[in-house]
C-alpha cells in the first residue's frame, strides 16, 4: 500500500484539556493508520502532545515540516450524545468515530504528554519540596457554576494538605485566586511566564509529575494530571464525568451522590455500566471536602 503524507490539524480556539485529549486520538491514528506519515498542527502549547506519537508536530505560525500533503484532516471536537455502551462517551470517541471511522481501543485511550528534562528543570522552581507538594486547581475557565469549588473549600483542602505534612501549590496560572495573599499559599500565578505555561500541556504535566498528588476540578490541568503517574482526584459538582474524562488508572473521580442524573446526558444504563467499570469513582454527600480529605489521607499515607 502506498504511503500517504497526512496533516492532522486541530482547529484554533481549543483549550488545554482538548489538547490533552487529542493525544489519545493521535495514539489511535499511529496504531490504526500505519501507512500514514502524519504531521500534527495545533496552537502553541497544545501541539507538543503529538511528540513521541507522530512523525512531526508544529504550532500555528511556524514553518510546516513538509511543503506537500496528500490529505489534510481538520479536527473540530464535539461532545457526543451517542450513549455508547462499549467505549467512553467523550470527545475522543466522537472524533475517532466521526473523522476517522475508528473504534476506541483501551491500549490507545489514555492521554499522553511527553515531558522533557528541560521542562522538569524549568518548572522545578515551583516545587519547593519535591515529593512533598500537592497541586490544587479549583477554578477554571468554563461553566464555573457547575465546575468550580469555592475559595472557602479550597482553603479547607489546603489546610488538609498542610495537616498531612505537605505543601499545597495552587495551579492558578492567571493569578486570580485571593488565597496566596490572604492565606500565604504558594501559587503558580506569580511567575513572569505563568500565563504561557498555563496553556502549555507539557509544562502542566511537568509540574504535576513532580507533585505527590493532584486535586482539581474538570479542567485542562486535570486532564494533564491523567497523562502523568501522579495520583489524581477530579472533583465533580454539576456535570456528569462520563462525557468529559477518559479512563486513567491514576485518576479517581469524586462525584455527588445521585450523579447519574447530572447533565449533560447520563441516566443511560449502557453509559453508566461502562463508566463505572472503567473509572475509579467515589461519591460525596453535600460538600466534597470531607471526602477529598479522606482521599488525601489514604493517598499520602
Amino acid at each position: 500500500m502506498n504511503r500517504l503524507k497526512v496533516l492532522i490539524n486541530l482547529h484554533r480556539g481549543y483549550g488545554l484539556g482538548d489538547g490533552a485529549q487529542m493525544s489519545a486520538v493521535l495514539r489511535h491514528i499511529a496504531k490504526y493508520r500505519p501507512y500514514w506519515d502524519v504531521d500534527y498542527l495545533a496552537e502553541e502549547g497544545k501541539h507538543q502532545v503529538g511528540r513521541g506519537i507522530l512523525q512531526n508536530t508544529f504550532a500555528y505560525g511556524t514553518t510546516p515540516p513538509s511543503d506537500h500533503y496528500d490529505a489534510e484532516v481538520q479536527i473540530l471536537l464535539f461532545d457526543t450524545f451517542s450513549n455508547w455502551g462499549d467505549r467512553p462517551n467523550t470527545r475522543v470517541s466522537s472524533c475517532l468515530h466521526e473523522r476517522f471511522g475508528l473504534p476506541w481501543d483501551p491500549e490507545c485511550g489514555r492521554y499522553q504528554v511527553q515531558v522533557s528534562p528541560a521542562a522538569l528543570k524549568a518548572t522545578g522552581v515551583l516545587i519547593p519540596r519535591p515529593g512533598r507538594t500537592v497541586a490544587l486547581h479549583y477554578r477554571g475557565d468554563s461553566s464555573p457554576a457547575k465546575k468550580d469549588l469555592t475559595h472557602a473549600q479550597a482553603v479547607e483542602i489546603c489546610k488538609a494538605i498542610e495537616g498531612l505534612g505537605y505543601t499545597p501549590l495552587l495551579l492558578d496560572w492567571r493569578n486570580a485566586s485571593p488565597l496566596p495573599d490572604g492565606q500565604s499559599i504558594r501559587t503558580t500565578g506569580r511567575l513572569p511566564m505563568s500565563k504561557t505555561w498555563g496553556g502549555d500541556a507539557e509544562m502542566n504535566c511537568a509540574v504535576i509529575r513532580q507533585c505527590a498528588a493532584f486535586v482539581g476540578i474538570d479542567s485542562g490541568p486535570s486532564k494533564c494530571a491523567s497523562a502523568t503517574e501522579t495520583p489524581a482526584l477530579v472533583v465533580w459538582t454539576g456535570h456528569h464525568p462520563a462525557p468529559f474524562h477518559d479512563p486513567a488508572p491514576n485518576t479517581t473521580h469524586l462525584a455527588p451522590r445521585g450523579y447519574h442524573g447530572l447533565e449533560p446526558v447520563c441516566n443511560d444504563p449502557g453509559v453508566i455500566r461502562w463508566f463505572e467499570a472503567h473509572h475509579n469513582v467515589r461519591q460525596y454527600q453535600d460538600d466534597p471536602v470531607k471526602q477529598i480529605r479522606a482521599w488525601l489521607e489514604e493517598t499520602l499515607a
